[in-house]
């Protein structure tokens, strides 16, 4: 990592709220563009209070984890957007800036004057990326929504994962729509700004949970759109042993994905010193295996169950079987392949009393740096910074915030 990187010089405005919408811009953060995040007075960004409000089903630390994941890195700026003095500040920024970002829904939009027709006229290189949950048109294009509903129930998701038609839906874990859905935001400004190199102009970009949730579930729904038949689903079905969940004796799982059979099946039963399965009549060929399939998968599970999840990870990491193991969320720290690939990176030396990973943004350029972790800022720490770098001086600084339009 180093000071010479390859989005420095850009300037993001992020005026979005939770995760999705600054999910993109913790992206652009992530390749040295500085990022504003701008947040209402004395309150902040509804993010900030999530954990706290949901800690009853919700994991609890120290840390605002949240926060510190899609924050990091940015500035914020505690600015009233609903007074005339707070878009006279908006005005000059965006007049400077490279992007926008907003998930904000659109009556929150037109009442704070930031939808793309009040702020592009301002800067024509401006580049204004809108993230919704269900599209800029359409009879629900107006509705406010979160990943839960837009991007995994709306999309069929939360029901393709349930085990049978008779269970209940499953609830996602935080982000787990927003997270990707921004990323597919990140995308779309980085199209944006290669065109703006070309033509000069900048424009107004956009995507939705909807979208991103329908292209994850784009098998099935390809299949519903050439009239599939899908199956009876009034039980789970079985699974192939080839295709198994294993526990083992650590209360741990394992998952096999054997496709090709011919090869992949023999080097598992070597890397189980397992080959007299071969001798048994019920297992005899792929097509006996078939027949029997479930004693098959009972005479495999009594296999994996006699070793711990670290031990059958050993036995088969270089035996050329397609296989996964079933993480916690809290083993990844101690898992070399995440911290070896930089899927795992430590935040800035000194952000914490302790030294803590963050979870990387998943995109990855020959040759080209990340900046490391910083911090999320606490509210309206860089205000007077960015006031400043405006050209107010303390005592206009000093009166906005005695009225209330700025916070620090």
């Amino acid at each position: 990592m180093s000071d010479n990187l390859l989005l420095k010089g850009l300037k993001v405005i992020d005026a979005g709220s939770f995760i999705a919408g600054p999910v993109s811009t913790t992206i652009l953060s992530d390749f040295g563009a500085e990022v504003i995040k701008i947040e209402p007075p004395k309150i902040g960004d509804s993010l900030r209070h999530l954990i706290e409000r949901t800690k009853r089903v919700n994991p609890s630390a120290e840390e605002d984890y949240c926060w510190q994941l899609t924050s990091r890195n940015k500035k914020s700026l505690a600015l009233d957007l609903g007074s005339e003095k707070g878009q006279e500040i908006l005005h000059k920024l965006i007049k400077e800036a490279d992007v926008f970002v907003t998930n904000m829904p659109q009556r929150i939009r037109e009442k704070l004057k930031i939808n793309s027709s009040d702020l592009l006229p301002l800067n024509e290189r401006l580049i204004y990326g809108s993230l919704t949950g269900y599209g800029e048109k359409g009879p629900d294009s107006h509705r406010t929504a979160f990943d839960t509903m837009a991007w995994w129930a709306r999309s069929g998701l939360m029901d393709i994962v349930r085990p049978s038609e008779n269970s209940p839906p499953a609830n996602p874990p935080i982000g787990m729509g927003d997270q990707p859905t921004g990323v597919a935001l990140f995308a779309s400004i980085m199209t944006a700004l290669y065109r703006r190199e070309k033509t000069g102009k900048g424009g107004e970009v956009h995507t939705s949970l909807m979208a991103n949730g329908a292209w994850s579930n784009g098998s099935f729904i390809q299949a519903g759109l050439f009239g599939a038949q899908f199956p009876d689903r009034k039980e789970p079905s079985p699974l192939h042993p080839f295709g198994g969940r294993y526990k083992t004796k650590d209360n741990r799982y394992l998952i096999l994905a054997i496709i090709d059979a011919n090869k992949e099946w023999p080097k598992l039963l070597k890397a189980l010193d397992i080959e007299y399965f071969n001798e048994d009549p019920r297992f005899s060929s792929f097509k006996k295996m078939n027949e029997n399939f479930m004693i098959l998968y009972e005479e495999l599970e009594k296999i994996f169950i006699q070793y711990s999840l670290k031990e059958i990870t050993e036995k088969l990491r270089f035996s050329e079987v397609t296989f996964g193991i079933l993480s916690h969320s809290n083993d990844h720290s101690k898992d070399q392949q995440f911290i070896e690939s930089e899927v795992l990176v430590k935040f800035d030396e000194g952000s914490f009393d302790e030294d803590f990973f963050t979870v990387n943004s998943p995109i990855f350029l020959e040759n080209e740096s990340k900046k490391i972790p910083t911090k999320a800022p606490k509210l309206g720490e860089h205000t007077k910074e960015i006031l400043s770098s405006l050209g107010q001086d303390e005592e206009e600084i000093a009166q906005l915030k005695q009225d209330g339009i700025i916070d620090f």
